[in-house]
Formats: C-alpha cells, structure tokens, sequence
C-alpha cells in the first residue's frame, strides 16, 4: 500500500518545484526540425543533388500551424529553449500532481478534525438523566 505523505510535506516539495520554475530560462515552444532545401540557383550544387541544410522551428499558433527559419548560429541556443520548456512544462505537472495530493490528504484530515470536536462536544455534553 502507498504511504500517504503529510500535507505539511507534500506542501514543501511542491514549493521545491514552484522554485524551480522561478528559476527558469529563456524557453520557446514547438519543434526544431532539420530541413534540406533548393535554392534555385542552376550553377550551385543543390542544383546537382547537394541540397542546403536549413533549420526551421515548428509549432501551433491559434490552431495553425507555423513555421520559423532559424538562423545556423541560434539552432543551439533555440535546442536550449527547447529543452527548457520541456523541462517547465514537465515541472508544472508535478506542481499540479503535488495540489491534487494535497487536496486528496486534506479530506482525512479534515474527517478526524470533524470526528475529535464530535467526541469532544459529547464528552463535555451533560448526561440527562
């Protein structure tokens, strides 16, 4: 059976994972995506089969989808972007798991508040008699 963790705990590393978010980069969402293209130039050597290598970032803006030409000296920097919003995005749905726990453990304790001040009114109940 799986251990419940305190509130007080589960509170903490969702705090933990809030920070972490706080602390994050620069982030883009979408896709890169390693293109070979033509230029049209007759004499160049995409003409001959040697085709260019282009960069293109892909995603959807308002249910369409785009794309971007990414310039070769920002490919890395953009895989960085990238990569950050994964690990953001990866994040907010442990902070989002972490609430729904604590909402879950929030009800038993609740319950046992609720059974305490029931056993304790009716301790201090006068007995008729």
């Amino acid at each position: 059976m799986k251990q419940m963790l305190s509130i007080g705990m589960l509170e903490a590393r969702r705090e933990g994972k809030l920070k972490q978010v706080r602390r994050a980069g620069p982030q883009i969402q979408g896709s890169l995506a390693t293109i070979r293209v033509s230029c049209g130039n007759p004499n160049c050597r995409c003409a001959r089969g040697e085709k260019h290598v282009s960069h293109i970032l892909n995603s959807k803006v308002g249910g369409r989808s785009r794309s971007l030409y990414v310039p070769v000296d920002m490919v890395e920097e953009v895989r960085q972007w990238l990569h950050e919003q994964r690990r953001v995005r990866q994040l907010l749905k442990e902070v989002s798991e972490l609430s729904g726990q604590i909402v879950r453990a929030h009800v038993p304790v609740r319950r046992a508040k609720a059974r305490r001040r029931a056993v304790a009114e009716k301790a201090a109940a006068p007995h008729s008699g």
